[in-house]
C-alpha cells in the first residue's frame, strides 16, 4: 500500500478558531474534492496533532509539521490493512509496522522512504 499523497489542499469550508484570518487552534478543514482534516492548526497550517482522511476513507492519525506528515502516525486503509510508526514527508520511515487487511502478512522493522529496509517477518 502507497501513502496517499496531501494534493488539493484548497479548503472549501472550516469550523474552529482565527487569529488574524489564519486557522489556528483546534479546528476542522474541509478540502476540494472531499478530503478533511480535524486537529491542531498554527498560523494557517496543519501543525500538531490531527486525523487527515481522504475522499475513498483512507486515514492518517498523527503529527502533522507546516501540513506535512511527520515523527509518528498510524495510516488505515480501506481494506483494513495498517502502519503504525514514524513518518517522514508523509511516508514511512524509521521503524514501524505494517499489518495487511487482506492477507496474513505482516512486516516490523525498518522502512527508508515508505519501503521496507530489512528483513520481512
Amino acid at each position: 500500500h502507497e501513502e496517499p499523497l496531501l494534493t488539493q489542499l484548497i479548503v472549501k469550508s472550516y469550523e474552529g478558531e482565527k487569529v488574524h484570518g489564519l486557522f489556528e487552534g483546534e479546528g476542522i478543514a474541509y478540502f476540494e474534492g472531499g478530503n478533511t482534516y480535524k486537529g491542531i492548526f498554527s498560523e494557517g497550517l496543519m501543525h500538531g496533532q490531527g486525523t487527515y482522511t481522504w475522499a475513498d476513507g483512507v486515514k492518517f492519525e498523527g503529527t502533522f509539521v507546516k501540513n506535512v506528515q511527520m515523527f509518528n502516525g498510524r495510516y488505515t486503509w480501506n481494506d483494513g490493512s495498517i502502519y503504525e510508526g514514524s513518518i517522514e514527508n508523509g511516508v514511512r520511515h524509521g521503524f514501524g509496522y505494517f499489518r495487511s487487511g487482506t492477507c496474513p502478512v505482516s512486516y516490523i522493522g525498518y522502512w527508508c522512504k515508505g519501503k521496507k529496509h530489512g528483513k520481512v517477518s
